[in-house]
């Protein structure tokens, strides 16, 4: 499985050092006050979670799913090693968000608390892509899966948007959470990338099921 991951990391290594250098002149744009930093970190973990859909469509490219899905390994190890990639994905992209957090935190002395919540909220929504789009690249494949992303990112924001216009939702409810402590605040931000990680597995025996019936 190391093997495929790496495979993945190598195919996709000019992407990635595009979106590395990206990030980093985003967090040197938020130091200079050009961004705000939630905006950054929330349209970097994006920009990262839709990575393992360009992996599959290089895969398709090449060929490479009817040769994989016939290695000795079996199916579900070929399928976990693209969900492993996805993982690798998120672990870079919070100890990135971290480290930005440090950097604004000591140039500027913001908020760290608002700043971890804020990528913690990210984090969970990074993981919501992939948990949706990778079942439907197993099914469907990365060309016809791929409209769905822009389902899943823009409609709810449509929606939201249209939701906050009509008045339906209020924002003063939010002002509740100013009576909670930093520590109950920090620990139910931190459940959010788990309840992530939780629909991530889900996910993952849900493509397993797919992979299994279908003829490559």
């Amino acid at each position: 499985m190391i093997g495929l991951i790496m495979k993945d990391i190598l195919v996709m290594r000019k992407l990635m050092k595009s979106y590395l250098l990206l990030i980093v002149i985003y967090i040197i744009l938020a130091y200079l006050d050009f961004f705000d930093y939630s905006f950054i970190i929330t349209f970097v973990q994006i920009i990262l979670a839709v990575m393992p859909i360009s992996a599959f469509a290089y895969d398709e490219l090449a060929k490479w799913d009817r040769y994989a899905m016939s290695l000795p390994l079996g199916r579900s190890k070929v399928v976990g090693a693209r969900y492993l990639f996805v993982l690798a994905l998120t672990l870079f992209t919070v100890a990135m968000g971290l480290a930005g957090t440090a950097l604004l935190y000591l140039a500027h002395q913001v908020d760290p608390l608002e700043m971890f919540v804020t990528l913690m909220v990210s984090t969970a929504i990074g993981l919501l892509l992939p948990t949706i789009l990778l079942p439907l690249s197993y099914k469907l494949g990365a060309e016809r899966a791929r409209p769905y992303l822009y389902a899943i990112v823009f409609i709810p924001v449509i929606a939201f948007v249209l939701l906050v216009k009509a008045e339906i939702i209020d924002f003063s409810a939010l002002n509740r959470l100013n009576g909670l402590s930093p520590t109950a605040i920090l620990g139910g931000s931190t459940l959010l990338p788990l309840a992530g990680l939780a629909g991530l597995a889900v996910s993952y025996l849900i493509s397993c099921r797919v992979a299994a019936g279908k003829e490559y």
